[in-house]
C-alpha cells in the first residue's frame, strides 16, 4: 500500500473514531435530557428485560432497577472512555515507542475528561423535568470511565511488550548483519 493511500486511511480512521465518540456522547447527553417520565419508562423496559434474561439464565432473585441505573452509569462511560483512548490512539498521542511514560500521561487522560462530561450530563439533568442531579452519579461515571481507561492500558502495554519482544533490536540487527557478512 502507498504511503498516501495509507495517510489517507489513517485520517479516515480518526475522523470516524472522532464522530464515533461524539455521537455516543450525544446519545449519554440525550438519556439526560429526557424527562422523569420517559426516564423511568425506559429504565422500567430495561428492568424487565434484565430480569427476564436473569430468570431464564436461573437467577431467581430479581435485580433492582436502581442496581440496572447504576450499571447503566457505569458501562456508559466506560464504552465513552474507551473510545476516547481509541481516538488519543489513533491519533498517535498513544505511541507504542519508547516514551511511554508521555504515552501513559495521554492514556490517562480519558478519567478527568469523562469526569467533565459526567458534571455536564449532570447538569444538563437539571433541566429536566422530573430528574434529579446526584453527584453519586457523577462517581459512578467516572468509575466506570477509570476501570475503561485501566483496561485500554493494560491492553495496550501488554500489546507495546508483545511488539517489542518480536521486533529486534539494534544490536540484534547489528549482530545478525554481522553473522552475514561472517558468511
Amino acid at each position: 500500500m502507498k504511503d498516501a493511500t495509507k495517510h489517507r486511511l489513517r485520517a479516515l480512521l480518526c475522523v470516524l473514531s472522532v464522530l464515533l465518540t461524539l455521537l455516543w456522547l450525544a446519545f449519554i447527553f440525550s438519556n439526560s435530557l429526557q424527562n422523569g417520565e420517559e426516564s423511568g419508562a425506559q429504565s422500567g423496559k430495561v428492568h424487565k428485560i434484565v430480569n427476564e434474561i436473569a430468570q431464564n439464565a436461573g437467577i431467581e432473585k430479581p435485580i433492582s432497577e436502581k442496581a440496572i441505573r447504576n450499571t447503566a452509569h457505569f458501562g456508559e462511560f466506560a464504552v465513552l472512555s474507551f473510545l476516547i483512548g481509541m481516538d488519543l490512539w489513533l491519533l498517535r498521542l498513544l505511541q507504542i515507542g519508547k516514551d511511554w511514560q508521555r504515552s501513559l500521561l495521554w492514556g490517562l487522560l480519558p478519567i478527568p475528561a469523562c469526569f467533565l462530561f459526567a458534571c455536564v450530563d449532570e447538569w444538563l439533568q437539571s433541566f429536566s423535568p422530573g430528574r434529579a442531579t446526584q453527584f453519586t452519579d457523577v462517581l459512578l461515571d467516572t468509575a466506570g470511565a477509570a476501570t475503561a481507561t485501566v483496561c485500554f492500558l493494560l491492553l495496550f502495554f501488554i500489546v507495546r511488550w508483545i511488539i517489542q519482544k518480536k521486533s529486534p533490536t539494534p544490536n540484534d540487527q547489528k549482530e545478525s548483519i554481522n553473522q552475514l557478512a561472517v558468511k
